[in-house]
Parts: C-alpha cells; structure tokens; sequence
C-alpha cells in the first residue's frame, strides 16, 4: 500500500479522498486506457437526481455515457436487478473495454461491483460512493455482493475497482438517518483498529457526533483513517482467508438482524444500523469469549445504544415473540458466509483496537448476546 497525501494504492485501485477527487476522475477519463472506452453509469433515483448534475458539471467526457437507473433500497440486490443491467449492457452493445462507473451508496456499489464482475468475465468499473456507509466500507475493498433468498450477500465476487473517488460534498445530500447508519462503520473501524480514534470518539459523545457539519474537517479525517486502515488489511488478505475477517465485527449477527427484517418484509433496517446491533451483541460476546473487561463492555455498549435505540426499538417491533425472534436470528446465522463445520463463528474484541477472529459461540450464549438488544 501507499499511501500519499489523499491517495491510497491497492491492488490496482487508486482511492482518492478530498475535495479535488472528482476532478482527479475527470483527469482518469482523459487517460489512453479510457478515451475511447463506452462509459455507462449506474445511479438511483436520489444519486441520479442530486449527484450526477455534479460529476457531470466536473466531467464533461461523462456527457456520452448511458446512465442505468435501480431502484434504492436493500431489495434492490437481487439477481433480478442484475439481470436487467446486463440487459441494458447487452442492448448498449458495451464490450470487455467499457467502463462502468457506481454512483451511490453501499447497494449501488455492490451491484455495480457484482454486474462488472460478472460481464464479459469482467470489465472495469469505478466506484464513487455518495453516503457515509459507501465512503467507510462498502465502496472501498473490491467486495462485490447481491442477496439471495432474502440472506445477505450470498452470491458474490472479489473484484476491485479500478479507482474509488470519495468527495465528502455529497454527505450533504444524505438525511441523519443515513449519516447514523455509515457511521456504524467508522465506529467498527475504530474498535477493531485505532483505540485513539475511539477514544476521540468516545471524547465527543454520543449526543454531539451529528451535530458536527459535514463540511467539518473531522469527517474527512475519520473517513480517510477508516479507509486507510481498511485498505491496510485487505492488501493482507484480498479473499479473507485470515486478516480480513476481523472486517466482520459486528456483521455476523448484523446481517442476520437485517435478513430478518427483509424475511419478514417490513420497512428494513439501513445496512449500518443493523451493524451497529450486532455490535452491540458481538461485545457483549466479546466479554465472555474474548475477555473484554467489564468497563470497556459496558462503555461501548453503552454509546452503542445511546446512537441506535430507536433501531434496536424497530427490532422489537418486529415479530410480538422475543423467543420467535431469537430463534429465527440464530436459525439465519447458520447461513453466516463465515461458519465452517457447521459452527457459528464471530470476529470479536479484547479491548478497543485489538480483535480475535474465528471465535465459536454457543447456541445459549448466542440467545443470552441477542437479548442485550431487548434491554
């Protein structure tokens, strides 16, 4: 990995973080490789709407490219999305050299990702992520996915992007309840990684973190130390044989929370607020599986809930039996991508910056984790 000033290098992906990321893509479109490339760009309603006016402005080579419009929203990740972009590929007549570039959040960029992989056994695609969650993590790490059967990512691909451009101008296009859900992954970051940062975190209280304008300069810093760290790792360990898989705190029982609600077809948790309960039950794990102290326990438990106790009230409401929603949650981490003979296992913590993966769980000490959602 380098890194210098606002770009990192990984596995052939240039990430560039600042204010002047757009006008470095203008400048990647005018290179030889690109020039005489089909550009096409996928967006949503929302992205395609107040983002894309943007990049266009920035980009003039963009005045060309077929824009693909999917619908936002979890549900959206399906093979049947899929199927209707490669359609409109196919009818754009794009070749092994067209370049697919993913405006949007963390399900555009992962069904872009998904879609590129897939055409034509792969062609290159661009990642510039409009909320928070695709800034942290989603856009960043070449993680490609679509849901199958109502189970998160199930169906997927390593593959990265060719570059990833984060301009943080476009946080001021996202409601809070977006911001609540991309900062999940900043705070997964800091207590898997950078102790410092979460005690800054910590510093600035659970109350305060959304008060700060997005404009401010500590939400370029924790971005670019959360991308930096991520980066760090991946180049480790590209297909998570190891490494990588401390990434996974708070998502094991995270997507389990989420494939619940898209079962049971309510109004789905946002990504990052289901990372942020399985968080909240992963160290509660944490302290009896991997000794994490009581204090450090009750303190990160605590700021957790300060943030999400409108999402953990949303899970309640979900099914009227606890004990129904208990066994349906551990019944859907028996799907976990990380399980291996049949054993659940989660990435958990020791203290603030220090993970331990690979960690098995019981049955009951699963139910006893999950029931910290419901105090």
């Amino acid at each position: 990995m380098i890194l210098s000033g606002r770009v990192v290098t990984i596995s052939r992906t240039r990430i560039h973080c600042g204010p002047s990321a757009i006008q470095e893509l203008h400048t990647m479109l005018l290179m030889q490789e690109y020039r005489n490339s089909r550009i096409f760009v996928l967006v949503d309603p929302n992205t395609g709407k107040h983002c894309l006016p943007l990049l266009a402005e920035a980009c003039p080579e963009l005045g060309a490219a077929s824009v693909f419009e999917i619908e936002g929203g979890e549900e959206s990740k399906s093979m049947l999305t899929a199927q209707k972009i490669w359609d409109e590929l196919l009818a754009a007549k794009a070749d092994r050299h067209s370049l697919l570039i993913n405006l949007g959040g963390g399900v555009v960029t992962d069904m872009g990702g998904f879609v590129a992989s897939a055409f034509k056994r792969g062609i290159p695609y661009i990642n510039i992520p409009t909320s928070l969650m695709g800034m942290a993590d989603a856009a960043v790490g070449g993680k490609t996915g679509v849901n199958l059967h109502n189970l998160k990512n199930q169906l997927g691909f390593f593959y990265s992007p060719a570059a990833v451009f984060i301009d943080t101008r476009f946080l001021k296009t996202l409601p809070e309840t977006h911001l609540r859900s991309g900062f999940a992954e900043i705070v997964k970051s800091a207590l898997i990684g950078d102790a410092i940062l979460w005690r800054r975190i910590l510093r600035q209280g659970a109350g305060n973190i959304f008060a700060m304008n997005t404009a401010d300069r500590i939400w370029q810093e924790m971005i670019m130390k959360t991308v930096t760290f991520k980066n760090r790792i991946v180049c480790q360990d590209f297909r998570e044989l190891k490494t990588r898989k401390i990434l996974n705190f708070g998502h094991t029982i995270g997507h389990a929370v989420e494939s619940l609600h898209l079962g049971n077809d309510k109004k789905t948790l946002l990504h990052g607020d289901a990372v942020a309960l399985g968080m909240i039950a992963e160290t509660w794990l944490s302290n009896i599986k991997a000794g994490l102290s009581d204090t450090e326990t009750l303190e990160i438990i605590t700021f957790l809930k300060t943030l999400y106790h409108k999402q953990c009230g949303l899970l309640k409401s979900s099914v009227t039996d606890t004990t129904r929603i208990l066994d349906e949650l551990c019944n859907l981490l028996l799907h976990d991508k990380k399980n291996k003979n049949g054993e659940i296992r989660f990435t958990l913590i020791r203290s603030a910056g220090k993970p331990k993966i690979n960690i098995t769980a019981g049955r009951d000490e699963i139910r006893s984790a999950l029931n910290t959602l419901f105090e």
